[in-house]
């Protein structure tokens, strides 16, 4: 298989209108955050190109795409174009590269010693997430786009809590240490811990990891 031709780009500009978003996009902004991008362009102007390919397709900036349209109108911005188009394949890995598997983390000590708390939460942050005493949670921004979970007698005994992983390791040594493995596929919602067999829980279906 012939290996495909180095990517290399070149600075130019667009109107909004020009570029094509991508269908298959996995990532969508919640209305906050929405705001805070068109806000953003105000401020601070542009500070980052959006990527796209020789036929305008839009790889990497549908956020700020999708909120400059609606705040800005028409308006030319600066773009990264591609030497060439990307395969499919390229285009979800580079997504999956910029937002998270290159992506660092917060330093969360750091930002509560070193920035103001108010200032955090009207940039978009959480106030739980810095650790503020008395903000609860808000579950409908956090289970946004989660799978629906089914409910069932069994488990309204059940102590359930969501497991959550940055690093495929991770995610190995987690199923390598329960000794069952977790699809990638959105298929395994939930396991028992220790594993339970459901037909002598009385609900008639034999545990798999795999349901």
């Amino acid at each position: 298989m012939a290996e495909a031709q180095k990517i290399t780009w070149t600075n130019e500009r667009r109107k909004l209108s020009q570029l094509i978003p991508w269908q298959r996009n996995p990532r969508r902004l919640q209305d906050a955050q929405e705001r805070r991008l068109g806000e953003s362009l105000d401020e601070f102007s542009q500070v980052e190109p959006i990527a796209i390919g020789p036929g305008n397709e839009v790889y990497n900036g549908h956020g700020r795409l999708k909120a400059w349209a609606k705040t800005h109108g028409d308006i030319e911005i600066d773009v990264r174009v591609a030497s060439r188009p990307l395969t499919e394949k390229e285009r979800e890995k580079l997504t999956v590269f910029l937002h998270k598997g290159a992506a660092g983390e917060w330093d969360f000590t750091t930002l509560s010693a070193e920035f103001d708390a108010a200032e955090l939460i009207e940039w978009g942050f959480k106030g739980y997430e810095l650790g503020l005493a008395g903000d609860p949670v808000d579950f409908s921004d956090e289970w946004e786009g989660m799978p629906e979970f089914k409910s069932t007698d069994i488990d309204k005994n059940a102590i359930v809590c969501i497991v959550r992983f940055t690093r495929m390791e991770d995610l190995k040594a987690f199923e390598k240490e329960q000794g069952r493995k977790l699809t990638h596929k959105g298929k395994t919602y939930s396991m028992w811990y220790p594993a339970q067999d459901f037909n002598q829980l009385g609900h008639g279906l034999k545990f798999t990891d795999e349901s």
